[in-house]
């Protein structure tokens, strides 16, 4: 059985706690809902960006909506997307481990030691997103995605995390301290 490695002290002393992996990992139909919450709040932020470049260009006389337009129209529906997901995915991962939809369905983003992973981390995986086929990669028997295997990151159930770790504290009380 797989186990996610958690950065605390148990009884014994050890720096670590191993989880059981599928006792913390977020269900495949919160993952779904995730990608479904950010994937329209990612069509939301197209839409949005595009209104205040024409209210912009309107108020100020700038001729910038038909640069936006050419744009628009180079990177045609899906690079304007993947643009804006990129974008998304890196800045709401990197400031706060979680992004609109894991937010809503309760969910966080840790590395293999239970903690926040650092920027570089988060990059790597807003990179691997952007693999042809990725988004298939739930399909196989581990429950992850390439992204968060390739980047040694899981998502998990932000509640669930908090007991196993209030648990592992409330485990030493009364435990000898080995220093």
């Amino acid at each position: 059985m797989k186990t996610i490695r958690l950065k605390n002290k148990d009884q014994n002393g050890n720096p670590f706690i191993d989880v059981p992996e599928k006792k913390l990992l977020t269900s495949d139909r919160d993952r779904f809902f995730n990608c479904i919450i950010d994937f329209a709040f990612i069509l939301i932020s197209i839409f949005i960006v595009s209104l205040l470049i024409v209210l912009t260009g309107n108020i100020l006389q700038w001729d910038i909506y038909r640069m936006w337009e050419e744009i628009l129209i180079y990177l045609g529906f899906t690079g304007t997307y993947l643009s804006f997901a990129m974008i998304y995915y890196f800045i709401f991962e990197s400031l706060s481990g979680r992004t609109l939809g894991k937010i809503m369905t309760g969910s966080i983003i840790i590395n293999e030691y239970g903690v926040k992973p650092g920027v570089a981390v988060i990059f790597k995986r807003t990179l691997c997103r952007f693999i042809p086929f990725e988004a298939l990669s739930f399909l196989g028997e581990s429950g992850r995605m390439w992204h968060d295997s390739l980047s040694n990151t899981y998502v998990v159930e932000k509640n669930v995390l908090e007991d196993e770790m209030k648990l592992q504290e409330l485990n030493l009380i009364g435990a000898k301290e080995v220093i």
